[in-house]
């Protein structure tokens, strides 16, 4: 039977479809490239989006039964869930943010950075020193050609992104130390609320493994629980990042106000939640609405 899988049309999201059946040897597939409300306001410039608008039109194939399977970025995806699709978390590659220079090969806080993200747009003004942030739309390849065109000196991008399109080293970069979104790097495979081994042909024994479930969805998962708790989504100025540490999953991250920010940590998402609060981290994630 040939296996049925949704996905945005760009080049990032069709390599990690190419990624996804190659991990799990699926030979006889079919892909149903989808362009999203979110591809559509991308290409016209916009920025002041929900980025669940990369998603939605997927689910909607998933529901109407037109696709068996979803593969997305999983950064792209709700922390709250979609009624009647689940998801899973797998297929991690480097959750860091890179500077890409056009020329340079050291920073300098004076520079014109591209990005369209307020959460990177912040990070870049806290820890980078820099007041010279600008708005950057577009796929991987159009932020590329405005950087090599002198729009700007340097443009922050998910290193994975680069990574699975195999053109990393193509560039000169640079590698932030902070943390970024949730699911930045992974995969997530969406399905319609049934069991995925009803689907014939689709091999997804490793998803059930312990310690790659914990490395990925577990973890992910415990984002996820977070962000919504504190009403945070795809637009919010917020990194958190759950791993294991001493053996137990550990969450840590920041909250960035318009003049300041905190950061925040916990070994449960009550202790997270608190320290967040604790901190006022709700008023600096509301200052931007």
């Amino acid at each position: 039977m040939t296996i049925r899988i949704a996905s945005r049309s760009s080049k990032l999201a069709l390599a990690q479809v190419e990624e996804f059946v190659s991990e799990y040897q699926i030979s006889d597939y079919e892909i149903i490239k989808i362009k999203t409300e979110g591809d559509i306001k991308s290409a016209k410039g916009e920025t002041l989006f929900d980025k669940a608008h990369f998603v939605t039109d997927i689910q909607k194939c998933l529901l109407s039964g037109k696709a068996d399977i979803a593969i997305h970025s999983a950064k792209d995806t709700p922390a709250k869930e979609t009624k009647d699709i689940s998801r899973i978390f797998l297929l991690s590659k480097s959750s860091k943010d890179i500077l890409i220079y056009k020329d340079a090969v050291k920073f300098d806080n004076k520079m014109r950075i591209g990005t369209s993200s307020l959460r990177r747009q912040l990070q870049a003004k806290y820890h980078l020193g820099s007041s010279n942030v600008f708005n950057l739309s577009g796929n991987i390849d159009t932020r590329l050609e405005k950087l090599y065109k002198g729009e700007y000196d340097c443009i922050i991008l998910a290193k994975a992104g680069l990574e699975r399109l195999k053109i990393l080293d193509e560039h000169t970069y640079e590698e932030m130390k902070w943390i970024t979104a949730s699911g930045q790097g992974t995969l997530a495979v969406e399905y319609a609320d049934y069991d995925l081994e009803e689907i014939p042909g689709l091999n997804m024994q490793l998803t059930y493994d312990e310690n790659f479930y914990h490395r990925c969805h577990s973890l992910i998962n415990a984002d996820r629980f977070v962000l919504d708790k504190i009403n945070a989504d795809c637009n919010s100025a917020v990194s958190i990042q759950t791993r294991i540490q001493e053996g137990s999953p550990y969450t840590s991250g920041e909250i960035y106000g318009k003049n300041k920010y905190i950061s925040f940590s916990g070994w449960t998402p009550e202790e997270v939640i608190k320290s967040i609060e604790r901190q006022e981290g709700m008023k600096l994630l509301n200052e931007h609405n």
